[in-house]
């Protein structure tokens, strides 16, 4: 099938990501592309993917996961706290702001990061220190996010990157 016959369809999230939590619950993995800048500096929107998967154990502080943190509001974001039966989640690329569910509320967890066509292990070495690490320096954060604000974008088209 060429390029040209592919049709799209947009889906409003609460829809499409209701889909993916029906999928994953079916025991089936979902590739998404990553949208929207609350994971950055490490997971830029439009370029990189995410793999999801069920549950396969109980969530800890420092998993990415997909989480309903109200009915059909959806966020990929890290876990930072979990107390009693209340997850608490905050994107990498947020300086301030958490949101709340409950702990049977988280629909996913990671099986694979796709960062610039690289795939990196959640469990990995080098993404397990990432995830210890960069909550817990919150004025390094905030310091790196507002260099990385400011630097120029590359987009990425067909595997070639252009500059904008």
């Amino acid at each position: 099938m060429t390029p040209s016959a592919v049709n799209t369809i947009e889906l409003p999230n609460d829809i499409f990501l209701g889909e993916v939590k029906r999928l994953i619950a079916e025991g089936k993995d979902a590739t998404l592309h990553v949208r929207g800048y609350s994971m950055r500096p490490f997971l830029e929107d439009r370029r990189d993917k995410i793999v999801l998967t069920r549950l396969a154990r109980t969530p800890q502080v420092g998993d990415a996961v997909l989480a309903e943190i109200a009915p059909g509001k959806y966020v990929y974001h890290r876990i930072i706290r979990i107390e009693n039966e209340t997850v608490t989640l905050k994107g990498d690329g947020n300086v301030r702001g958490t949101e709340q569910c409950h702990i049977s509320h988280i629909v996913a967890a990671t099986k694979l990061l796709i960062r610039k066509d690289k795939p990196y292990s959640p469990d990995g070495k080098a993404w397990r220190s990432y995830s210890a690490l960069w909550p817990r320096w919150p004025l390094a954060r905030r310091v790196l996010l507002a260099i990385h604000r400011r630097l120029p974008k590359t987009k990425t088209t067909n595997k070639n990157k252009i500059k904008q």
